[in-house]
């Protein structure tokens, strides 16, 4: 029997009492990467839902936790350009239109920034926003945010 043909057999499980690397463990029993993925998809829902179910790998819940805050972020901006386009559209036809302008060029690049999130968090790295990154590792760990 050559070797092409020869059955190939699953690495041997790890020595009683321990665990494969965090790396590479989820609580959901997902692909790390996969998970690190889909904690962006549906941004703060499936955030939280991660954050909830996901306890034995930190990556994991820095990514679903990361994408709370961020929507979080993003939601509350919303918000306020909503009510910032309202009001100077009431104050000039002109300035409404501008306003909005600028924010479709906003808007165009926090969709940006969530495809790079999307991207490292399949990539399983952590990869942490300005600002919004530090609060979610703390999150993350538990630590109180001050």
């Amino acid at each position: 029997m050559n070797e092409q043909n020869a059955p190939q057999t699953p690495p041997p499980p790890p020595p009683s009492g321990q665990r494969p690397p965090a790396a590479s463990q989820t609580s959901t029993g997902l692909d790390p990467k996969l998970a690190g993925l889909l904690c962006y998809i549906l941004g703060i829902i499936t955030g939280l839902i991660f954050f909830l179910i996901e306890k034995s790998n930190d990556v994991v819940r820095f990514h679903a936790a990361q994408s709370i805050v961020f929507s979080g972020a993003v939601i509350v901006l919303w918000i306020v350009l909503m009510i910032v386009g309202l009001v100077l559209t009431s104050i000039s036809w002109t300035l409404g239109n501008l306003f909005g302008l600028l924010s479709l060029v906003l808007w165009l690049g926090l969709f940006v920034v969530w495809v790079v999130l999307l991207i490292k968090g399949y990539s399983g790295e952590k990869w942490k926003l300005p600002v919004l990154g530090d609060m979610a590792e703390r999150i993350a760990s538990g630590q109180r945010t001050a």
